[in-house]
């Protein structure tokens, strides 16, 4: 079976506004009950795949009965939230999508698929089929906890070093899991029966993660860079402390924030419900497309919980961030997506946290967030080199936004210390002519501890730009 380089991604839903059962359609499908979508598809997107360029007027065609037949509604790259209203008319009727040239479009594009997963309800491919492109944090229905074959293929963006598949028995990447690598040879796996596997994996799949290691260099320039040498705040820097139950400190290499227990950055669960935006927070205005990034410091006893945050206001920003050891997260990074005051978790990180080169000064921890567009890609990485994914997510956010550092001690957690080492904006190469550098040069010699640092990140950035 021959992988297919989609030139349209389109993300279908149970219901409007984007709500419900969610599932992905890449190739032509005869009948939706084939994809546990029978005449229930209410919302989508359409996105513009990798192979979007080779046909610039190609649709997504959605058909009222199967095989392609009856009232057809074809559609462009873009978001379509509810196909009830009288301007589609096709809600709840969608029988059948097939793909195909009609009018010049335009609207956003997907990003990057590392591998294409495709889920079967029935031992040897048989059933009902769900194809997966990103991570999948809690199935609802259709195949929840009804998996029983998988075929994994090599995606259009396969990272040079790999990638994996990690099937969890809970939600929110929980539980036991079975782990599939992707090595570079490697052009499919297939798992014929789950059952038969040593940890009888049949039928309890809830969530699914893909893990693709990028270089992340799509934004190789820093336009800003404090390494928080000094006690006095830079200019650019705004901080937020809404109730004053944070403090921060500036030092020769490293910033740090003391949060106490209870102060948080969601809404609650359901919305009003034991939520606040008390966390403190230190940010700067950016617009446009860009990288940030950041470096924790990681003690033994793990008190930091703490991270990147893009801030457009307290209904619209995204989070990725080092949980704290004692909270129930365990030490995880998380990337988590607040919008409307509803929180979603939208990837999770393990085992991330390596040992540095000085191990006498405790380990390092690198986040990264991305934007394009309306698009979010969070980054962890123990070395800074190698960048895990920790999942993408579609906000919308007009510019400006603020982007900086948090700090957070959600629930009764003991008090939260985390310390960063360095905050970077990046921008791609041909925007930074428009750009004043705010790269601050040195006011002293640097010690030989500063000094091995600077060579060892040097190292890494180069490393990173091989990629």
């Amino acid at each position: 079976m021959p992988v297919v380089i989609p030139r349209l991604v389109v993300e279908v839903f149970q219901h409007h506004d984007f709500q419900g059962r969610q599932g992905f359609v890449i190739e032509p499908v005869r009948s939706t009950a084939e994809i546990g979508f029978q005449d229930n598809i209410s919302s989508l997107r359409v996105y513009k795949g990798p192979n979007f360029a080779s046909s610039p007027n190609y649709k997504a065609i959605l058909h009222e009965h199967a095989d392609f037949k009856g009232r057809k509604l074809p559609l462009g790259p873009g978001i379509y939230a509810n196909l009830h209203e009288m301007a589609y008319d096709f809600g709840d009727i969608v029988s059948s999508i097939s793909f195909g040239s009609v009018l010049q479009t335009v609207g956003p594009e997907w990003g990057t698929i590392p591998l294409i997963v495709e889920c079967y309800e029935h031992i040897d491919f048989q059933g009902q089929k769900i194809t997966v492109l990103r991570d999948i944090v809690h199935w609802e229905q259709g195949l929840h906890d009804a998996v029983s074959s998988v075929r994994i293929f090599k995606g259009p963006d396969f990272p040079p070093n790999g990638a994996e598949v990690i099937l969890y028995q809970h939600t929110n990447f929980e539980g036991a899991q079975v782990r599939i690598q992707m090595e570079p040879k490697d052009y499919k796996k297939e798992i014929e029966n789950l059952h038969v596997l040593p940890q009888n994996f049949g039928d309890t799949i809830s969530s699914i993660k893909i893990e693709g290691w990028s270089s992340s260099s799509e934004f190789p320039e820093i336009v800003f860079e404090d390494e928080f040498i000094g006690n006095q705040m830079r200019p650019e820097w705004k901080w937020e402390d809404p109730h004053g139950g944070g403090t921060w400190s500036e030092s020769q290499g490293y910033l740090e924030m003391h949060v106490q227990p209870g102060q948080d950055l969601w809404h609650g669960s359901p919305p009003g419900h034991g939520g606040n935006m008390d966390a403190p927070r230190l940010l700067m205005e950016v617009s446009g497309d860009f990288a940030i990034e950041c470096r924790i410091r990681v003690t033994p006893e793990q008190r930091e919980h703490g991270g990147l945050i893009v801030w457009k206001g307290p209904h619209a920003f995204v989070r990725l961030e080092k949980t704290s050891a004692p909270h129930a997260f365990r030490g995880d990074v998380r990337f988590e997506r607040h919008m409307n005051r509803v929180y979603s978790l939208v990837g999770r990180g393990t085992g991330l946290i390596g040992v540095s080169a000085s191990h006498n000064r405790g380990r390092a921890l690198f986040l990264r967030l991305e934007r394009t567009g309306n698009l979010f890609s969070g980054f962890a990485s123990s070395d800074g080199t190698n960048w895990q994914s920790c999942g993408k997510t579609h906000v919308g956010m007009g510019d400006p936004v603020q982007v900086g550092l948090h700090a957070l001690c959600p629930g009764n957690i003991p008090p939260t210390l985390t310390r960063f080492e360095y905050f970077r904006v990046f921008k791609r190469k041909s925007e930074v002519a428009q750009y004043t550098s705010r790269v601050p040069t040195a006011w002293q010699r640097p010690s030989d501890e500063e000094f091995q640092d600077q060579v060892e990140e040097d190292r890494r950035r180069s490393m990173r730009d091989l990629f």
